[in-house]
This record gives C-alpha cells, structure tokens and sequence, in this order.
C-alpha cells in the first residue's frame, strides 16, 4: 500500500516538474510587440510583432494609415533619430496595412545593439521614412517575471511530493515489529 503511495507521489511530482519546465519554456517564446510612431507627419502608425519560430523570428507589421501600398520595410542598424541608412535585414513589403517576414535572427541578437524598425514611403521614395520602432533591451519583455513565479510554485510542490514519496518509500522499508 505505502509503494503504491509512493509511485503515485513521485509521479505527481515528476508531472509538475514537468509543468514548471513547459511554462518556462513558453515564457521564453512569448511574442513582443513594438508600436511603430509616425514620422514626417506620414500620418502612418502600428506595430511590429516579434515571435519566435524555429530558429528565428517572425517579424508581423500591421499598419493604419497607409495607402495599398507596397511600402518597403527594414531593420537598420541605429535607432529612429539616427539610422544607419544600409538594412541589415528586408522584411516584406507592407500592403493594404501588414507584412509578414520570417528572420533568421532573434530579437535578442537584434536588442543587443540598437536597431530599429523602419518604414519607407514607397520604392521611389526609400529615403523619406514613415513608420519607426526601436528595438533595445528596454523593448524587450522581462521575461520570467509572471510565469516564473508559477514555475517556481510547481516546482516546490512538485518536490514536496517527490519528498513526501521518499518518506513513505523509507517508512514502507523499515522492519515492522511482529506480535
């Protein structure tokens, strides 16, 4: 009887130390949005959403504001007051307001020096920027902060049952005393 307690105290805790790695791991996979503030008066705003994929990033821009478009999109090194005017990455054109590009970058890597999220008026007009978003450490999510205090709640009880299973397993091995 107290074995059987026991594997059933070590495989609740062994579920909920599972529980707790899987939120973990999902708070590191969270999607981070950043607002796009208009520039030049473009009368153009939004956000660029980040989410993990794979080894990479997807990169969601939704836009209001903008016409049919296309309407070229880039990551530049620098922030939105000074640009470096080369793209380190090309994300797809926006049209009727979004775009969707997969990176193979992450937005850590890309926080880790200053970056920004640009828009540019059109293909003709690549030089007159509409849209912008910087991406530093401040843009990024803390992350952990809500979910790790779930994690750390499962894992404490998780190992509170593991250790209530040892306990019953040493009591079920000691002699007991005949009459």
């Amino acid at each position: 009887m107290l074995r059987r307690q026991w594997q059933i105290a070590s495989g609740c805790g062994l579920v909920l130390a599972l529980l707790a790695a899987t939120t973990a791991i999902a708070a590191a996979q969270q999607a981070t949005t950043l607002q796009l503030v208009q520039q030049n008066n473009s009368g153009i705003s939004g956000t660029a959403t980040f989410t993990p994929s794979g080894g990479g990033v997807t990169v969601d821009l939704k836009v209001t504001g903008a016409g049919a478009g296309p309407q070229p999109a880039h990551i530049h090194g620098g922030s939105c007051t000074q640009l470096n005017p080369t793209p380190e990455f090309t994300l797809a054109s926006v049209t009727n307001g979004s775009s969707t590009t997969t990176l193979q970058t992450t937005l850590q890597s890309l926080a880790a020096t200053p970056h920004a999220v640009h828009m540019h008026k059109s293909t003709d007009e690549l030089t007159v920027y509409v849209a912008c978003a910087d991406i530093n450490p401040a843009s990024l999510p803390r992350t952990g902060e809500a979910d790790s205090t779930t994690g750390l709640v499962f894992g404490a009880v998780g190992l509170s049952l593991a250790g209530l299973g040892l306990m019953l397993r040493r009591r079920s091995a000691k002699p007991q005393a005949t009459r």
